[in-house]
This record gives structure tokens, C-alpha cells and sequence, in this order.
């Protein structure tokens, strides 16, 4: 869905390698294959990207998709996949907000990826825009602007100018990949049909090299859409739609849940069957020998395991508590941040570049990895443990697998008489917390310790658990000030908690250099920081260079929370006079996730007359304001997790006024799906609110999009409300 997808991903659909050696000859070599595309493309002569003419039925639409193709080929020659994927589209821009759409396209021309995989792509593209009268123009691609041009890393984009409402763009993009690694996985396809514009002709069109094998299925539709077929040297799978109706439920919508959907994974050089997706008794297998096999890929592991009883001696001598008197519950807990600090924290290779910014917190280990160390660790101490697989919801159920990719690996642990999962996702995951993508989806499970049929019986399918709102919260408190000298500016002095997935919102207003020394106070580790970097012997010359990058992005925090406060608010702050993070939150049994932040807006406070009327619901932030086409619904919805938001807002009348309004603040909306609630009291010259907005559950069936409207509505209303500042 969405030919954006196509356009923008990097390095999987998108995307090229370019060596650094000989550039001039290999740019001859890209643009002698560029023609030679746009030529196959453009010379095929097909009818249903001739056509110019729209149903008149379509005149009210923002665009119409004349044509839609997509095809796919994937092949091997020796040791090397090739695939090569094509979006070819024809489509008629009918108002302004299309025209917008189409204006300009962003491509990832070039890039390299991993050593280890020895992966190369490169992608072509060609635009040809269609005037009302009949006349042609082709863009000229050498015309796109480089906005990335390094060694292995080229982004271009390039503006269509002239392009006005009524023309017809017609463009295509064309990436090959070739994988020559026996360990590079060729990237699965998950296409799912409909888009946000309707669809006169669509289709679809893969075909695979026997040799290669894959594993497939076609979910939410009719299986006689999707024809299969056999030749000689290939499988071929093919779909094709007239009159496809146009999405128009984006928000909160998991698209390979709702919409028509061909999944494809490819075996590549591993085995060349064909297999309607993967079954129970592959998945049992996997779990039971396969993954504890891999553990002697992972030759760090032991090193990890046999420094946790000095972690848990010092705990002993810390607290008193004799080693052997140490409940289970608590070397479990202590097991997983310790893992989590071994395996996220710290620095694995002296080699590897300087990285302590924003991306460094997106970092996250090999499933494979850290359930065979906590399998290891926890079974030293008697723990029980079993291993876990679950398929994310935004994929489907574990009857939609189509590869052993497709599922989250992870440790369920029992150290009392109720379950500890244990997922790592990133550096503030806690254990007993599932990701999001994970919570009330069916899981299987198996013993990781015993023989093998005990092993084999233990085999189970299990349901997660889901979090409630009210685990999941981000409390704000709010103190407003105006300004003496001038009533049409604010001071904010905003405190932030967050507890539970709500904390992950707030992952770039943390600072890895921080998270970092609060993870090695926490475990009294007996390392130092240098040594956790390898900035020591031979590599110390990196603890100068960790510090040059410390500072850079501390200093570059700065424009993160004024950015943060401004997408938040709608309006860019005129000054940030305070900002910390007082808690991190890196452990459960510690204080929520806790930021402070001072600053001062302008635009809130508009003077009439003598008064001033204050935009007094700008201060929730800004709502979900509901455009007419998504208030008819027709697919179930699908949010992140269940949440809830409180603010608590002083507003300091400024002395000499009063203020009118008030009682127009007091709603309440309540149902089966969420609330939205303000209650305001007047008390020492200040109005109190208290406000709270609450989404009770991460699925509600579309028949209840109505319940969820009317909270969302009434938060969306209080956004507009305003009180006056009369003059007395």
C-alpha cells in the first residue's frame, strides 16, 4: 500500500552499490543499463498504461491510479541471488493536495550494505508527465539533485516542474539486488493491495526461480485471486484487480491484518521448495534443537555468563544478603540488565566507528543471542526458563508465517510461581515487559533444558499477556506564567513521567553517554568506562574521541527538545531556559522516566481590546483532528499499546484581571473504548486543570469507531477552546 513505500525505503527496495574505483566508468555502465530499462518499460507497448480518459464517477477524487503494475523477478546464478523488483505507476493528479504528492520524489540511488552479506543494489527510475492536451515530456534523471553523495551512500531527488493539476504522471523505479553470500537473506516481499488513491487497473507479477524455493501466502482476500503456476524453470504467482477501491483508513491501520496481501519469502540458497507458508512442526523444530545449536556462533557468550557471579557477589556483600540466600526473582531481574548492558551498553569491537548519538539508542541484539545467554545463565541458578517465538501483530498471527524471520525470539523465565519474559528490544526494554508488537499475540513455547522428548512434550501455544492504560501513562504537570512586560507571552515549566511503553516516546531526549553511567551504577560494574568503550592499551586514543562525540551530542540535544517542543505544541518555542532528564527510568523498581523543561511561546495569547483571550487547550498539546473521509471506517484499529495521558495545568492569572471561560473547560466523555475528561477549579487567583485522556485498548473492531470518535473529539474541541483575561 502506498507507493511512497517504494520510493523512500532505504536499502531494501530502494537503493544501489557504487565502488569507490573507476566512478566515471561505472556511472557509463549505470546509465547504459538505465536506457536500457526505461526502454523495456516504456517500449512495451501496454494498453492500460496508454490509457488518458477517467470514469466520470471519479471526477471528485484527489487522484486517480489510471494503472498500477509491480513485478518481480528473482533468480540465481552459482552462489549469488538476484532479484529485481518493479513499480511501474500511471496516475492522474485532479486537485492541489496530489499535486503536492507527485511534486517531487526522493530515491536512494546507490548504496552498499554489510561486508558479511557482500549485498549490491542499484535502482533506476523514469518520470514522464502527460499534459490535458496529449503532449509528452520525459523528466531528465541526470536533472535529480544529490542530497547524499558519499562513497556508499548516494540519495538524489528531483522536482517535476510544470506539473499542475489535471496532468497525467506516469513513472517507474526499477532496483536489482544481488546477494553473492550464502548468509545474505534475500528481503522478503509483503505486498498488500490498496492504496490512497483508487486503483482503475492494478497487477501483480512474480516469478521465482525453481532453484531458489519460497515459502508463500495470500492472506485477506479470496485464494482464486491469487493464480499460481509452473513452468519449466519457474514458480510464477500473479494478481490482478480492476477498480480497487481507494484506503482512506491510514491511521492506526496494520495493512497485512486488512488489506489483500501476497507474503513471499524466498529460500534462496538454503533449499528450494515451495511451501505454503511455515507450519507448526518446522517452528517446534526450530525452537526445540535448532536455535540452542547456534550457540557456538556467538563465541562472546560464555564471557558474558562467567562475569555475572562477580556482579552477583558484590550485590550480596551490598545488601547484606548472603549469596545462597538470594531469591530467584531477583538474580533473574539482575541476569537481564546485566545482559542488557553486556550486549547493548558497551562497545563490542575497537573497530567500530564513533556512534553515542540518536542512532546509538536504536541499537538492539540478535534474539538468537540473548536468549541463548539468559537460556545459559538462568539455568546455572535453577531457574526454569523456556524459549518463545511470537509473530508482531503489524505481521499477523502465527498462521500468516511465511519465514522463521518472521517471528520474535525471547525467554520466558520462572523464578516464583508466575512467568518472566524476558525481551531485549533496546536499551530501556525491562524485564517482565514485552514489546508493544507482541503483547496479546499467541506465542509457542518450549523447555530449553531436559532431554529431547521432554523437550518435544513441553511444546505448548501460549497467549501474552497485554498491558493496561494505566501502566502505560505519561503524566504531565504544567505551571503558566505571562509575562509581567508582556501578557502575550507564556513561561511553561512542564515536569514529564512516563511509565511503561510510554517511555520509549521520550528515547530521543536521553543521552547514551548518561544512560550509560547510570546502566554502571546500577550494577556497580567493576570496569571503567574506557575499558566498556575499549578506548584503553592500544585503543586509548578513543577515549579522547568518545569525548569529542559526548559533547557534540549533548550540544545537539539542545535543538532535540526545542524540535520535540515544537511538534508537540504547534509552535516553536521562543526560548528553552531549562531542560533535564531528572530520571531516566532504566530500571522498573525505580522512579518513572522524569523531564523537566522550562520555556517560553509566543502565539497563545492574543490581546482584544483591554483583555486578552489565551488559546488555553494549546496547552494538552495538539489532538487528533479527524478529517471527514476518516470518520467512516472500514478496517478494525490497530494502536501501539494501551495508554493514558494526564495533565495537571496551573494557569496564573496575572494580577489586575480575571478570568471568563472556565466553566465552558468541564466535559466529560466516557465509553467502552477510551475517555477524555476536564474538570477546572478557581483557587488563589489560579485555574487548576485536570485533564486526562485514555485509550483503554490496543485493538477496537471498526464497529466501535464511533465510541472512539467522541473522546477523540472532545480532546480535539478542547484543542479550540480559549478563556478571556478581562481586565478588571
Amino acid at each position: 500500500m502506498l507507493k511512497y513505500k517504494f520510493l523512500i525505503l532505504s536499502g531494501i527496495l530502494l537503493g544501489a552499490v557504487y565502488h569507490s574505483h573507476a566512478q566515471s566508468k561505472q556511472e557509463k555502465e549505470y546509465q547504459e543499463e538505465a536506457e536500457l530499462v526505461k526502454q523495456e518499460i516504456w517500449g512495451a507497448n501496454d494498453p492500460v498504461f496508454a490509457r488518458t480518459d477517467i470514469p466520470v464517477n471519479y471526477n471528485n477524487e484527489s487522484a486517480v491510479i489510471i494503472a498500477m503494475k509491480v513485478t518481480l523477478g528473482a533468480d540465481k546464478t552459482r552462489r549469488q541471488d538476484n532479484i529485481a523488483f518493479t513499480l511501474h505507476e500511471r496516475i492522474k493528479i485532479q486537485d492541489k493536495a496530489a499535486l503536492e504528492n507527485y511534486s517531487e520524489f526522493n530515491l536512494q540511488k546507490l548504496k552498499t550494505t554489510g561486508w558479511s552479506s557482500s549485498v549490491k543494489l542499484t535502482s533506476f527510475m523514469g518520470i514522464r508527465v502527460i499534459k490535458p492536451n496529449g503532449q509528452q515530456r520525459d523528466i531528465d534523471m541526470k536533472d535529480a539533485v544529490n542530497i547524499k553523495d558519499e562513497r556508499n551512500d548516494k540519495k538524489q531527488k528531483i522536482a517535476i516542474s510544470d506539473l499542475q493539476v489535471g496532468d497525467i504522471i506516469d513513472f517507474y523505479v526499477r532496483t536489482k539486488k544481488e546477494a553473492s553470500s550464502f548468509y545474505a537473506s534475500p528481503d522478503p516481499l509483503d505486498y498488500s493491495i490498496g492504496e490512497k488513491y483508487p486503483m482503475l487497473n492494478f497487477s501483480l507479477n512474480v516469478t521465482i526461480d525453481k532453484r531458489m524455493g519460497v515459502s508463500w501466502r495470500y492472506l485477506n482476500d479470496q485464494q482464486s485471486e491469487l493464480k499460481r503456476s509452473d513452468d519449466k524453470d519457474n514458480y510464477v504467482f500473479s494478481i490482478h484487480k480492476s477498480y480497487v477501491p481507494k484506503v482512506t483508513d491510514e491511521r492506526w491501520l496494520y495493512e497485512q491484518r486488512a488489506l489483500p496481501t501476497l507474503r513471499l519469502a524466498y529460500n534462496g540458497l538454503k533449499s528450494n521448495e515451495i511451501t505454503n507458508g511455515i507450519d507448526e512442526e518446522r517452528i517446534q523444530r526450530f525452537l526445540t534443537y535448532e536455535i540452542i545449536s547456534v550457540n557456538a556462533a556467538y563465541p562472546t557468550i560464555s564471557s558474558i555468563i562467567n562475569g555475572f557471579p562477580d556482579l552477583l557477589a558484590d550485590y550480596a556483600t551490598r545488601t547484606g544478603i548472603r549469596r545462597k540466600d538470594i531469591d530467584k526473582k531477583t538474580i533473574a531481574e539482575l541476569a537481564y540488565y546485566y545482559i542488557r548492558y553486556s550486549s547493548l551498553y558497551k562497545e563490542t569491537s575497537a573497530g567500530t566507528s564513533i556512534e553515542v548519538g540518536q542512532s546509538r539508542k536504536t541499537y538492539y541484539p540478535r534474539e538468537h543471542y540473548t536468549a541463548n545467554a539468559f537460556r545459559q545463565l538462568l539455568i546455572r541458578y535453577d531457574i526454569p526458563t523456556e524459549l518463545a517465538a511470537a509473530v508482531p501483530r503489524r505481521v499477523g498471527t502465527l498462521q500468516d508465517v511465511v519465514s522463521l524471520d518472521d517471528l520474535n525470539y525471547f525467554i520466558i523465565a520462572y523464578p516464583d510461581d508466575k512467568p518472566m519474559y524476558c525481551f531485549m528490544s533496546n536499551m530501556l526494554s525491562f524485564p517482565n515487559e514485552l514489546p508493544t508488537q507482541l503483547e496479546g499475540q499467541q506465542a509457542y513455547s518450549v523447555l530449553v533444558s531436559g532431554s529431547s522428548r521432554e523437550k518435544a512434550n513441553s511444546f505448548k501455544k501460549i497467549t501474552l499477556p497485554m498491558s493496561t492504560a494505566e501502566q502505560n501513562t505519561d503524566a504531565e504537570k504544567m505551571n503558566v506564567t505571562f509575562a509581567a512586560d508582556n501578557l502575550q507571552q507564556i513561561s511553561i515549566d512542564r515536569v514529564i513521567r512516563a511509565t511503561g511503553q510510554y517511555r520509549y516516546n521520550y528515547l530521543d531526549m536521553l543521552l547514551y553517554e548518561d544512560m550509560l553511567n547510570e546502566e554502571r551504577n546500577n550494577l556497580h560494574v567493576a570496569s571503567s568506562r574506557d575499558q566498556d568503550l575499549m578506548a584503553t592499551g592500544s585503543f586509548k586514543k578513543r577515549a579522547k574521541e568518545f569525548d569529542v562525540a559526548f559533547s557534540k551530542a549533548r550540544k545537539d540535544m539542545d535543538e532535540t527538545v526545542s524540535s520535540n517542543i515544537t511538534s508537540e505544541f504547534g509552535t516553536k518555542p521562543t526560548a528553552v531556559t531549562h531542560y533535564k532528564v531528572a530520571e531516566q527510568g532504566l530500571e522498573k523498581q525505580n522512579k518513572p522516566l522524569t523531564i523537566q523543561e522550562s520555556f517560553t511561546m509566543d502565539g497563545f495569547v492574543k490581546k482584544a481590546g483591554n483583555n486578552y483571550m489565551l488559546d488555553i487547550g494549546k496547552l494538552i498539546t495538539e489532538q487528533i483532528s479527524l478529517t471527514a473521509e476518516e470518520r467512516k471506517r472500514t478496517y478494525d484499529i490497530n494502536m501501539p499499546f494501551p495508554r493514558l495521558a494526564s495533565y495537571d495545568i496551573i494557569i496564573n492569572i496575572p494580577q489586575g484581571y480575571q478570568l471568563e471561560g472556565a466553566e465552558n473547560l468541564n466535559k466529560s466523555v466516557n465509553n467502552e473504548t477510551g475517555l477524555f475528561e476536564c474538570s477546572t477549579k478557581l483557587e488563589d487567583n489560579k485555574l487548576i486543570l485536570s485533564i486526562k485522556k485514555v485509550y483503554k485498548h490496543h485493538q477496537e473492531t471498526s464497529a466501535d469507531w464511533s465510541k472512539m470518535i467522541a473522546f477523540m473529539d472532545a480532546a480535539s474541541d478542547f484543542n479550540k477552546q480559549k478563556v478571556l483575561l478581562k481586565k478588571m
